[in-house]
């Protein structure tokens, strides 16, 4: 399934840092790889367009990575399990949006409960 969400509530930018921390333990077993096309120069950016799209990170590792601060223009974050397989994958569209696709669905249900303005993508 494939669902949408603005990247921004008023003033406020829905960060990568906030999405994870929002989703909580449920990932903490999973790989993840990130692929930066664009991101806002920040303290910090730099080590996000430095990384390897083949670079598997674990979720502390990208926590630590992706402070608050750090928005995100394009890009895609994937998370993988134990046995390559994808499970999650966040996408960063123009900093206006992030879209999210996963069968998993406790990760649907607490992004649902969490934002309500997510909508649903054919």
């Amino acid at each position: 399934m494939i669902l949408s969400m603005p990247a921004w509530t008023g003033d406020h930018y829905i960060s990568l840092a906030e999405i994870l921390l929002c989703l909580g333990k449920s990932l903490a077993d999973l790989q993840w790889y990130v692929k930066i096309t664009e991101i806002a120069p920040e303290p910090g950016a730099e080590q996000l367009e430095a990384l390897s799209p083949t670079t598997a990170l674990s979720i502390f590792e990208l926590l630590h990575l992706v402070t608050p601060g750090i928005q995100i223009i394009d890009g895609e974050i994937t998370a993988t399990d134990e046995s390559g397989k994808q499970q999650l994958l966040l996408r960063a569209v123009d900093s206006s949006s992030w879209d999210v696709e996963t069968d998993l669905e406790h990760i649907l249900s607490t992004l649902e409960d969490s934002y309500p303005e997510l909508t649903h993508i054919e």
